[in-house]
């Protein structure tokens, strides 16, 4: 009976203890930053700002030209000050559980962004699952001001953008700081430009994937489907669509291709010279055949197969020499792939990678299968005579 009653007692304890709200910030003392830019100044300071979202109006609803969110900004000579000057304009506790974007300026970008990312590391707040743009040509600001009008919140089109043409979202904070922290490679980050849309109003738009360098300068880009070639060489993507003259058939084929796979081979001469063997595989459905090939016929169907393959192999070849050639920098994980395959190997050529991973021979072989022509062989726009059996 005792024991009994020391145990509801404890339970009793526990349940007060337990229950109730231990922050001392309530709700109506938060403001939520959806999303947040840094940029940086002709003068060398820093402009940060949040699209902080207004509560009453995502409930309501927005009517007219009533936004449901708002921008506020700060400057100062450092990010953390330029952070301080936008809490200074705030009645509420900023809460950046929910940011999901944060836009870098180009200008910043290129002259380093190693001090934000150590204001970023150090505070918790920030959530790992973050996603981090470069914004091609423009300032952060600006792509914060960008409407969307599909979305109630702009800064959310990004990631869904980014999304439908076959992109992971929720990685790249995390991505960067693997990869600055890798011995031998260097960082990228996604990349977004504002582009004037069908209407007077500018939209934001997918543009690739921005290089830097071990100094977390941005030394260029990656445009969007060399972008997608160096994901797909990285297991990163899961859709995307080529288009490549068929000269035979006097025009044009498009394939949707999807089950990427990707296979990386090292080899190092006795000479300390590095090779890499790349074979990237994936399966085919043609949506758009322009030529007067009838695809029904099995000799056509492997001419454009193999046409496909030829086009794309030489188009990755071209991307992987523009970032050894133009870039000098290991955004391909090819040190990830000599470290694992030829760790004692690695150790002597670490010290020494920038220079080597210019000079590696590649050799690339792509294998997309195509498994669908769509519901007709050749284009209904040619006549019978006209058509290539």
């Amino acid at each position: 009976m005792i024991n009994r009653l020391a145990a509801s007692m404890i339970l009793i304890l526990c349940i007060v203890l337990l229950t109730g709200c231990w922050d001392r910030h309530e709700l109506s003392d938060r403001v939520f930053d959806l999303a947040a830019s840094a940029d940086l100044r002709d003068d060398g300071t820093y402009l940060t700002a949040g699209q902080f979202i207004i509560p009453s109006r995502i409930e309501q609803g927005a009517s007219g030209s009533e936004k449901s969110y708002y921008i506020e900004t700060g400057e100062g000579k450092s990010i953390l000050k330029s952070i301080q000057g936008v809490r200074q304009k705030l009645s509420r506790t900023i809460a950046r559980g929910h940011r999901h974007n944060f836009y870098i300026g180009e200008k910043l970008a290129k002259n380093g962004i190693e001090d934000m990312l150590d204001v970023f590391s150090r505070d918790p707040g920030n959530r790992i699952r973050l996603d981090i743009w470069v914004v091609k040509g423009n300032t952060g600001l600006e792509a914060l001001k960008v409407l969307y009008p599909l979305e109630k919140i702009p800064s959310v089109a990004s990631n869904k953008i980014y999304k439908a043409v076959g992109g992971t979202v929720g990685k790249s904070y995390l991505d960067f700081l693997m990869a600055s922290s890798a011995e031998g490679s260097c960082p990228t980050l996604p990349v977004v430009d504002i582009v004037q849309g069908a209407s007077p109003q500018e939209t934001i738009r997918f543009y690739g994937r921005a290089i830097f360098n071990h100094d977390y300068k941005l030394v260029g880009y990656l445009n969007f489907v060399e972008g997608a070639y160096r994901q797909w060489i990285l297991k990163g993507i899961s859709y995307l669509e080529v288009v490549e003259d068929i000269p035979e058939g006097d025009g044009t084929v498009g394939v949707i291709v999807t089950n990427f796979r990707s296979k990386l081979k090292s080899s190092i001469t006795s000479e300390k010279k590095v090779k890499m063997d790349i074979t990237l595989s994936g399966v085919g459905l043609i949506n758009e055949n322009n030529t007067n090939l009838d695809l029904t016929q099995l000799h056509n169907w492997k001419l454009v197969q193999n046409k496909i393959n030829k086009s794309n192999s030489e188009h990755v070849l071209e991307m992987i020499t523009k970032v050894q050639k133009q870039y000098g920098t290991d955004v391909l994980g090819f040190n990830e792939v000599l470290n694992r395959q030829h760790p004692i190997k690695w150790k002597e050529l670490n010290r020494n990678w920038d220079n080597i991973f210019p000079e590696i021979q590649v050799t690339v072989n792509v294998h997309i299968k195509l498994k669908q022509i769509g519901l007709v062989g050749p284009s209904l726009q040619f006549k019978e005579r006209e058509i290539k059996k």
